[in-house]
């Protein structure tokens, strides 16, 4: 089989040590010491670090390779604007914990303990981002059937790990007597902006957001295509990160106001099927395609970067 760049790139131990300098880059680019944007990088760094992890011990990808991860964060470095936000940071972070711990109770629905961790890492999302709340059901739903874990034990775990960091809240609110604070944080669940409104919305994160949408659809089409050459677990995996997404992008065309919150969901979960395509593909078109991303990539980042960074 012919290697081309993208196949070298791939499956080269020096791509994440690179990648991980670039970010760290960008990120000093884009005036992380002038706002002491320190928490911020910790997450970021942390949650590239747990994709790593949750790539390596799965087995995401058939042959040696790190791109998840640095999808991932060249994904993120290309919206600069990302930076000091800081709730959602740490709502990605624990999300990605919340995979980590979750994929390791498959096919066993005792895994009490597991399923009660993950949720409640989900839960402590949830705590930054309720919105994150929307996609409890669907966890449910891979627990059914992709995880293959359900079981009235791990269900029941699963809700006292998500209630566990609200028990912690509602203690210290009842305890200064402001439970109130805590109650207002579930109503912007009841509580929809106007639909379809992308006037927030730069064309920087336009553009950001229909590459990666480009990318996820093309990861998708490859996936299904080729997924027999996986294993069933890693097939049922990826079925995650599929209808994660999918889910995400109804969320995001149908809510643009949260784009800060759903376009790092997109990212964790768009990671795993770029990656998953460009290193288990070797054609002229798929290292055309590499190319392309690789400079939407570079020059969102620099357009963002010129547009916001103090340094410029």
């Amino acid at each position: 089989m012919t290697k081309y760049l993208q196949n070298k790139i791939a499956g080269s131990r020096i791509t994440l040590p690179v990648a991980c300098l670039y970010s760290f880059v960008v990120w000093l680019a884009s005036g992380v010491i002038q706002e002491q944007w320190w928490l911020q990088l910790f997450c970021f760094a942390f949650t590239a670090y747990l994709m790593a992890i949750l790539n390596s011990k799965n087995s995401l990808i058939r042959v040696y390779s790190r791109l998840i991860s640095v999808f991932f964060m060249v994904f993120t470095c290309c919206d600069c604007l990302l930076f000091p936000y800081i709730r959602e940071a740490i709502s990605i972070l624990f999300l990605v914990l919340c995979y980590l711990i979750i994929f390791s109770s498959y096919q066993d629905k005792t895994a009490t303990g597991l399923t009660f961790y993950s949720f409640a890492a989900l839960g402590v999302a949830t705590m930054s981002n309720v919105h994150l709340l929307y996609y409890v059901p669907l966890f449910w739903l891979f627990m059914r059937y992709n995880f293959l874990s359900l079981s009235w034990r791990t269900w029941m775990a699963s809700i006292l790990g998500l209630l566990l960091p609200y028990w912690f809240a509602a203690s210290w609110y009842l305890y200064n007597n402001e439970l109130r604070v805590l109650l207002e944080h579930f109503l912007p669940l009841v509580t929809l902006g106007p639909i379809a409104d992308y006037s927030s919305l730069s064309t920087g994160q336009m553009a950001l957001l229909f590459m990666i949408v480009v990318l996820g659809i093309i990861g998708t089409f490859h996936f299904l295509h080729k997924s027999y050459l996986d294993s069933i677990r890693v097939r049922l995996l990826y079925f995650i990160f599929l209808w994660t997404d999918l889910m995400t992008a109804i969320f995001l065309i149908l809510q643009p106001q949260h784009y800060d919150l759903l376009i790092r969901i997109l990212m964790v979960n768009t990671a795993p099927l770029a990656a998953h395509f460009f290193a288990l593909t070797a054609t002229r078109i798929t290292n055309v395609v590499f190319y392309a991303t690789f400079v939407s990539i570079i020059s969102l980042t620099v357009y963002h970067l010129w547009s916001t960074s103090l340094l410029f």
